[in-house]
């Protein structure tokens, strides 16, 4: 009879605010087969750190699959979710280096797939949810007492949107340390397939062959990230031969705040928007899909794209708002649409006011640019159908002045105007979530470049 390996468990309630050492081989991975997604990133980690906190010597060990899922961020109890990305952890390829895809002295290559395996089940007595996993031999003492780590924060973790940004944050982190402060050097491409977490094979569709789409898709989107909600600031350095970017590396420094202070306590990743894509006519099956494959930023833009696009009353009915997001999300045009790439900056910060506050006021500017532009398109008898909906919905929640303002005036007030713009935004976009406001934050970066 076969032993029964020792289970190790363990709560990892408190990972949100501790440190994870992660060793230098499982950094900067290059996936051979499948993709690497945001959420296979953060899972890893955390199923990581449940490894490293455990007592007792195994071969497996235990977590409630609750608390890996607070703990990675993820805004949904959807199991099935959570097992694709298991499955991936399983059976994706990646190739783990200590650096460089050259073949030097001392440095170590090695494939594997990032678990063993991973199992879900109930306790029949507790009716508690748990994840047990193991990692495969070769590399698991590596991973759980390495020589050479970087120390990752797991609450930065938890903010960061993007698996490039995830990845570049990993790898850039290393080395602030380092007396330099500098990365190592390699050609561009060797980045491409670890800030894509896609095989870098030529065959695939996903990938645009050119420095300039890389920069674009991923480079500055993670750079612009890593900067704004993590302790670290790095910077793109670029080397060229002739005319051509060969090689780039990153200068790193160590920064005491973020940019962003953005609430601790809400989820990053935002599952409401399976929801969003299941509304354009795509089937749940294939949002689901759509989710774990791309980026939640990407993913965001594109939808925003086709809902505008959808209420737009100037340009022709769209045949299928679902192809139209499949071919915005896959052709990756979706930021570069004018109303996000002139985003409004106000130079001049409320003097004595967070930088989150600045930041909300920022954001409340530009959306109340696109309401009054959206309010514009709209032909006579819409714009009476909307001013009539504000007046039954939140004028008389409004004080006796801004009521006679807006008898007197209507939108040729200003202050009213404003009191309706708001109202406008709120009736068509919602409350602004976390996600709203840093997809705003990098957007502007971008746009100011």
């Amino acid at each position: 009879m076969a032993t029964r390996v020792a289970k190790k468990k363990t709560d990892v309630v408190s990972q949100t605010s501790a440190e994870l050492r992660k060793a230098v081989e499982a950094i900067a991975i290059q996936p051979k087969s499948g993709k690497i997604t945001l959420l296979t990133r953060k899972l890893f980690n955390v199923l990581l750190a449940v490894a490293q906190k455990a007592d007792e010597s195994g071969d497996t060990y235990r977590a409630l699959l609750s608390e890996i899922v607070k703990n990675s961020s993820f805004d949904s109890n959807d199991t099935a979710l959570v097992k694709e990305h298991l499955r991936r952890m399983v059976s994706v390829q990646v190739e783990w280096s200590t650096g460089t895809s050259s073949q030097r002295p001392g440095r170590k290559w090695g494939i594997s797939t990032l678990i063993a395996d991973a199992e879900i089940f109930e306790d029949i007595t507790t009716r508690r949810v748990w994840v047990e996993f193991s990692f495969a031999p070769k590399i698991k003492k590596k991973l759980l007492d390495p020589v050479q780590y970087a120390r990752l924060s797991l609450q930065f973790q938890s903010q960061l949107r993007s698996s490039a940004g995830l990845a570049l944050y990993e790898i850039c982190v290393r080395y602030l340390t380092n007396p330099s402060h500098l990365t190592m050097r390699e050609p561009w491409e060797w980045w491409r397939p670890i800030l894509s977490g896609t095989p870098d094979s030529e065959g695939s569709d996903d990938t645009k062959r050119e420095y300039k789409y890389f920069k674009r898709d991923y480079l500055r989107p993670a750079i612009a990230e890593v900067n704004a909600v993590t302790n670290i600031n790095i910077e793109l350095i670029e080397y060229r031969e002739g005319r051509r970017i060969s090689e780039i590396q990153f200068q790193v420094a160590e920064r005491k705040q973020p940019i962003l202070a953005i609430d601790q306590h809400r989820n990053v990743l935002d599952s409401t928007l399976i929801d969003r894509i299941v509304r354009l006519g795509i089937p749940l099956k294939d949002a689901q899909i759509i989710f774990n494959d791309n980026e939640e930023n990407r993913i965001r833009a594109a939808l925003q794209m086709t809902e505008q696009r959808i209420c737009s009353t100037t340009l022709p009915v769209i045949r299928s708002a679902a192809a139209l997001f499949k071919d915005a999300l896959k052709k990756g045009y979706a930021p570069a649409i004018k109303a996000v790439q002139t985003l409004p900056y106000i130079k001049k910060p409320v003097i004595g006011k967070d930088p989150k506050t600045r930041l909300l006021a920022e954001y409340a500017t530009y959306r109340r640019k696109q309401a009054r532009e959206l309010y514009n398109r709209q032909n006579n008898a819409e714009q009476a159908l909307t001013r009539k909906s504000f007046e039954d919905e939140a004028l008389p929640s409004l004080g006796i002045h801004l009521r006679d303002e807006w008898r007197k005036r209507s939108v040729s007030s200003k202050i009213a105007e404003t009191a309706f713009l708001d109202w406008f935004v709120l009736k068509t976009w919602g409350e602004p979530t976390d996600g709203d406001l840093l997809a705003f934050t990098l957007n502007h970066i971008q746009a100011t470049e």
